[in-house]
């Protein structure tokens, strides 16, 4: 079966079916979802408001896009990932060094690294701002964007419309003091010398490195995976969505929800052929997050929700429950799921065994109380109907 292809930008990749019907549109603004299941992924931010958008198709087209990439890119190079679950490709940032090292790279990214960094690890909030690139549809978008709430220092009222205005207040809520503020400014610069010295040439090469990965990504999950996962997204209110094949993610995908029910994932652009199917692995990690947050937060105690254990918990449950949704809908995926995140955490992945060990495997290096693991299984049971 053919595809009809439609590039959103300059740069960027979306496909969908011909059979589809099509209908193109920006890129859904998005919001954090709150409590234990943003913490499933970053530390803990406040919920932003969505911008205004208009309706879209109920679809899940696949996507790439440059600016989104970018600015996850910064972000990675800033971040000590010490995650149990990377939040980014495991090694990225000493790849992306090695990358500019080479090319002879120093921005001012470079620049100001360490006081980026530092306020970075000393305001979790911050980290919460990965988000806010999705309400943007391009980088030109995204760029207005800022340099309007930097001018008008973040005061919606000094916009000259109402759509600026909401464009502010959105950045407002990610950051809301002149600290941030100061941090957003710099931070930007960084990225736009980065974007002209390195980043805008190498994001052009590796979609063309990938773009058979992609491509075999994108007809897996057209033809086979999509209806398998569809009966779970539509009774755990994520019938309509977006897929985002991003290069600097890995296990710790980004999921964020958006207008009218929609859901925005952002999974890993495998570098082969081969490993396309970490787009259906992560993917899977992804969509179990509001099922997982939900038996978190009935299994904790209000101590253990302050001290931050219950978003360790998240974190590990989101591995555990995308290897039981899997299991459910797509068990051929489950011995490359728990080599994936077993890799992927850093952890030994056996040679040669079966699905039982690996299964162990998985439990031990991400463990998780009975009485969570228990809950995640019985809601996931009851979105697919089992029980």
């Amino acid at each position: 079966m053919g595809r009809w292809p439609h590039v959103p930008d300059a740069s960027g990749r979306v496909y969908s079916f011909r059979m589809i019907a099509p209908r193109f549109s920006r890129l859904a603004p998005v919001v954090l979802l709150a409590g234990a299941l943003l913490a499933g992924c970053v530390p803990s931010a406040s919920v932003p408001d969505a911008l205004p958008s208009a309706p879209t198709a109920a679809r899940w087209p696949m996507k790439t896009l440059p600016h989104v990439d970018l600015w996850l890119h910064g972000f990675g190079l800033l971040t000590a990932d010490t995650s149990p679950v990377p939040l980014f490709r495991r090694g990225y940032r000493d790849s992306m060094v090695v990358l500019r090292n080479r090319a002879n790279v120093y921005t001012a990214l470079d620049a100001n690294r360490d006081e980026l960094a530092a306020r970075l690890n000393s305001t979790p909030a911050l980290q919460g701002a990965q988000f806010a690139v999705f309400s943007f549809p391009t980088w030109e978008s995204l760029a207005n964007a800022v340099d309007l709430f930097i001018k008008t220092e973040g005061d919606p009222r000094r916009a000259s419309d109402q759509t600026t205005a909401a464009e502010i207040a959105f950045l407002a809520s990610q950051f809301p003091t002149a600290a941030d503020r100061t941090w957003l400014r710099r931070f930007f610069e960084g990225l736009v010398d980065e974007r002209q010295a390195f980043y805008q040439a190498f994001w052009t090469a590796a979609q063309r490195e990938r773009g058979s990965a992609f491509d075999a990504a994108f007809v897996s999950w057209e033809q086979t995976y999509r209806a398998k996962f569809q009966r779970f997204l539509s009774n755990t209110k994520q019938r309509s969505g977006e897929i985002v094949a991003s290069l600097p993610l890995g296990p710790e995908g980004r999921l964020s929800s958006g207008r009218e029910g929609q859901v925005v994932v952002a999974v890993p652009l495998a570098g082969r052929v081969e490993d396309a199917r970490e787009t259906m692995l992560v993917f899977a990690h992804e969509v179990v997050g509001s099922t997982v947050g939900a038996a978190v937060a009935d299994n904790t105690t209000p101590a253990q929700q302050r001290s931050g254990e219950a978003s360790r918990y998240v974190a590990l449950g989101q591995v555990r429950g995308g290897l039981q949704l899997l299991e459910l809908i797509a068990p051929e995926l489950v011995a490359p799921y728990i080599r994936y995140y077993l890799a992927q955490g850093g952890h030994r992945v056996p040679t040669g065994a079966s699905e039982a060990t690996l299964r162990s495997a998985l439990a031990a290096a991400y463990p998780l109380p009975t009485p969570i693991f228990d809950a995640m299984k019985r809601q996931i049971e009851i979105a697919l109907g089992g029980i």
